[in-house]
């Protein structure tokens, strides 16, 4: 069972290399040539020596020589196109790998991203990947050249004729004991070795992300330490692997040279004796190097075989997961389509707990829905099973009366529109960031879109967005973000909370802009904000993953203590602030809120 799931882990790792099939068999026919090449240089050598020096026959030397030249030049030339082919391959092999690892990873639910941390997953589509790509490459030009020239060189080691394979043979003896004492030292290293790859991409990547943090508490010194350790335990290993190697090279010179000291010694009695000609002592030096060397190479090869293997495993573990949120058949949805959640429940893979517990609603067109409720509620999940970046545990989400695991993702998630927690914006500019909301968007509707968001600071539509969007503030990229997702007309639109970073007149224009959307579609609005989702046709009030109560503001206000308790909560927040405005100018706030709350009071 595990040898046929290995097989097919191997078959699917290397299906990339069938673009290639043209490249590969060029590779094999100058291998071959190369080979050959190499096997007859020291033929010529002893018939230049054995019959040309011997008998003085100086056109024999230049005819022979002429010869061998040629060999030269073709082995030259064989030997460049093999390591260019091998290059080609071994690249193209590496970006394709690459591209199916990247093409899975998009489709992973929340789910597999749990399996998976982002850190390793990075590593295995870089380092991993590039690791499988250098090893393909010396497979061509190393590995296979290596079986074929030693075997090669052994076949025409014995046409001499000699009684000196012995000396290979103990050669052979004396080269295996270090290979095998390095192989058992090595192995346990290298799946270390990418762990701790991982580790310090985690380490990285939190320091990075937690920045302003670590220097708001002053935790540099500490986080320092932290890298540190981790980097240091990379470098022991790294250290305790590579000093163990390169013992390898001077072990595998001396006994090389040992080897041609017994070559001369014992030969050099065989020529007194005339039983061997010098010629075919030099000859037979070059091939029994020719066939230790191939073997060392085959050794190499070995040892680099844990390392492989494990990064092999690595990257068939990205390619073979399974996707838990897959297609359905349908690929039509309806027009004025409803979203009914019924009896839903959810929790987290792993959990016994229960983060959503019978979930009941509808999102209809013309039609604006809220959510509040505490943190940690379930408020954000709800948004999330939607589009379904994550599946129901129990219960089903109805699209017109059916199942939203009946239809294509594509053709759920073109209806959809969702503006997440935390405003993500790509590096680029901020035309390439609003095509992402509608691929064919005309400038016009772009423009149209960043005033409905009151996108009131930016120059032209090609003004750079950096990395993270770094270079603008939290609220910039909230009206950014809102702006890319109301500039396609969908038939469901999602907030989750995306009006926070504004102020509260900027987020009254932005809803009085958007208030239209609904006319043809239907609003899911997440907010902490009563002054948000105060005009909202139904609220939807959720404590610890149910509904409590569920209704307009003024009923829930009269009749559901939890929303009284937040409404009180921030209309108290509000006067403060506006206390603190009439002594100091600090605060500004839009009274007409208070007031449209608490019923005009």
């Amino acid at each position: 069972m595990n040898l046929s799931k290995t097989l097919k882990t191997i078959i699917k790792l290397l299906k990339p290399l069938k673009k290639n099939i043209i490249s590969l068999f060029l590779i094999v026919a100058f291998l071959l040539i190369d080979v050959y090449c190499n096997l007859t240089l020291p033929a010529y050598t002893a018939d230049i020596v054995d019959v040309g020096i011997r008998n003085t026959d100086f056109s024999y030397i230049i005819n022979v020589g002429t010869m061998m030249m040629a060999m030269v030049l073709v082995g030259v030339l064989a030997t460049i196109g093999l390591s260019y082919f091998s290059s080609k391959v071994s690249a193209a092999y590496g970006r394709d790998l690459r591209k199916i690892s990247y093409e899975k990873i998009l489709k992973f639910s929340n789910f597999e991203l749990n399996k998976i941390s982002r850190a390793s997953l990075i590593t295995r589509n870089t380092n991993d990947v590039y690791q499988i790509q250098i090893f393909l490459g010396l497979f061509f030009t190393t590995i296979l050249f290596s079986p074929i020239l030693g075997i090669g060189s052994i076949i025409k080691a014995m046409e001499l004729g000699t009684n000196l394979l012995w000396i290979i043979a103990v050669t052979f003896a004396a080269v295996s004991i270090p290979f095998i004492l390095i192989f058992i030292k090595t192995v346990p290293y290298f799946k270390v070795m990418q762990e701790l790859t991982d580790k310090i991409n985690q380490t990285s990547r939190e320091i990075l992300i937690g920045m302003p943090v670590i220097k708001a508490f002053v935790r540099q010194n500490y986080e320092e330490k932290r890298f540190e350790k981790t980097n240091e335990e990379f470098r022991s290993v790294n250290l305790n692997v590579f000093r163990v190697l390169l013992i390898l090279l001077p072990a595998m010179t001396l006994i090389l040279n040992l080897m041609i000291v017994l070559i001369l010694y014992f030969g050099a009695y065989d020529a007194i004796r005339g039983e061997i000609l010098t010629g075919t002592i030099i000859a037979f030096i070059q091939y029994a190097t020719q066939i230790v060397m191939a073997f060392l190479m085959m050794g190499g090869f070995l040892v680099m075989i844990p390392r492989i293997l494990v990064s092999g495993r690595r990257v068939a573990e990205v390619i073979n997961m399974e996707i838990s949120i897959s297609d359905g058949p349908i690929d039509k949805i309806d027009d004025n389509p409803i979203i009914e959640f019924k009896n839903v429940t959810y929790s987290f893979p792993g959990s016994e707990k229960e983060i959503l517990k019978d979930i009941n609603f509808k999102l209809e067109k013309g039609k604006t829905t809220a959510i509040i409720g505490g943190t940690g509620s379930g408020k954000s999940t709800i948004l999330n099973l939607i589009p379904r970046l994550q599946d129901v545990s129990d219960g089903e989400i109805l699209v017109n009366g059916k199942n939203i695991k009946e239809y294509k993702l594509s053709v759920l998630r073109d209806r959809i529109s969702y503006a997440p927690q935390k405003a993500i914006l790509f590096e680029g500019t901020i035309r390439s960031n609003m095509l992402i909301g509608k691929e064919d968007a005309s400038d016009e509707e772009i423009e149209k879109a960043l005033k409905m968001a009151e996108v009131d600071f930016i120059e032209s539509l090609d003004d750079a967005v950096s990395q993270g969007a770094s270079n603008f503030s939290g609220g910039q990229k909230q009206r950014l973000q809102l702006a890319r997702s109301v500039i396609a007309e969908r038939d469901f639109y999602l907030f989750d909370d995306c009006f926070s970073a504004l102020d509260m007149n900027t987020e009254a224009k932005v809803k009085e802009n958007i208030k239209n959307l609904k006319e043809n579609s239907s609003m899911l609005i997440v907010s902490q904000r009563i002054s948000t989702i105060m005009d909202a046709d139904e609220i939807i009030v959720l404590d610890e993953g149910e509904i409590i109560d569920k209704g307009s503001h003024d009923y829930l206000n009269e009749n559901c203590g939890v929303y009284s308790e937040i409404v009180a909560s921030q209309i108290e927040q509000s006067k403060e602030m506006l206390y603190d405005d009439e002594e100091s100018s600090n605060f500004i706030i839009d009274t007409s809120i208070i007031k449209k709350t608490t019923g005009g009071k």
